[in-house]
């Protein structure tokens, strides 16, 4: 098969200690496609052997924000991320209106049943935080465990940014779409190769010192390739999402991540995810960001590495007992 056009990113940033200290070769890469909920053709990856952790990354994000995790567990599991409908290389619905949460959770089923999945152990950023909770509430018998980083189990535009301004900002850009789609998904293209917006977002989203800027400049390159609908029809679903109800009944273990000085979602929604889900762990990762996987990779690495080797985890199908497996 060939290659898809947008590949996950090896990351710019020199290998990891890990990567440094481990002759591994890379395991075995599988690139794919399937049909999702309502026939959209969907991507998937699958890289290296052993018991599943399935990534999910956030609104408008790619498989580039959990490179270096990926990078690290494919030694040791099958690690697997999907490209959501309208995103990188998966096609557009043909309704826009199935850019949802639970579109994309379902869609996240399928892709478990095509490959053989009995279980894995999720995880999640931002966005992908109410992925991976939609995803448990639907199938909670296929959740071993869950790894949910820098997201809100409450509608996010409450408190993005520690403020509300930002409902009325996307209200009219909505607007703006409605009355000139073409003028806005122009404007939208401009972010290509745009040292502002690469600027701001290194100081919104990241840890400025602490991220790639390459890395950086990539994913707003990629952002500017997306179809504006995207945003607009998964930014209205998602501010709708509230899984507060219904958390004291989550069984699996969880455990939850935090930047210390996350600017987009406060740590404040981290706390109350862990208020909220019965025995989970929340560490707050010191000068992290938004993306504190992509600030300080070692070190979140060494958490997920942690936290997989408590619940008993182990990267190997024998150690499993053959509970998950990959179907050819």
């Amino acid at each position: 098969m060939n290659l898809p056009r947008w590949p996950r990113p090896a990351g710019s940033r020199k290998k990891s200690l890990g990567a440094r200290q481990d002759g591994t070769p890379r395991g075995p890469v599988t690139h794919g496609f399937f049909k999702g909920c309502d026939g959209t053709r969907l991507f998937y990856s699958t890289e290296g052997t052993g018991r599943p952790l399935v990534f999910c990354y956030g609104l408008v994000c790619s498989s580039l924000h959990w490179t270096y995790q990926i990078e690290r567990f494919q030694r040791d599991h099958q690690t697997i991320w999907f490209d959501y409908r309208g995103h990188q290389n998966s096609d557009m619905p043909e309704d826009p209106s199935s850019l949802t949460i639970d579109h994309i959770a379902r869609d996240l089923k399928i892709l478990f049943d095509e490959l053989g999945l009995k279980d894995a152990v999720l995880l999640g950023h931002s966005m992908g935080v109410n992925v991976v909770l939609e995803f448990y509430r639907q199938n909670p018998d296929r959740v071993h465990a869950m790894v949910l980083a820098n997201g809100t189990p409450k509608p996010p535009l409450e408190t993005l940014f520690s403020s509300n301004a930002v409902q009325p900002a996307f209200k009219l850009l909505n607007q703006a779409y409605q009355a000139a789609p073409s003028l806005v998904s122009r404007l939208w293209k401009l972010q290509k190769g745009n040292p502002l917006s690469r600027f701001l977002i290194r100081l919104g989203g990241f840890n400025p010192h602490l991220t790639s800027p390459e890395d950086i400049a990539l994913y707003v390159d990629q952002v500017a390739e997306l179809d504006p609908r995207v945003l607009l029809s998964l930014i209205s679903n998602y501010d709708h999402y509230d899984a507060t109800p219904w958390l004291h009944t989550v069984k699996a273990p969880t455990l939850i991540l935090s930047g210390e000085n996350d600017l987009v979602i406060p740590v404040t929604q981290q706390e109350l995810l862990h208020q909220l889900i019965p025995g989970s762990q929340l560490d707050v990762i010191r000068h992290g960001s938004h993306c504190p996987q992509m600030d300080l990779p070692d070190l979140v690495n060494l958490k997920i590495e942690t936290f997989l080797r408590e619940i008993g985890y182990s990267g190997t199908l024998l150690a499993a007992g053959g509970s998950a497996s990959l179907t050819e």
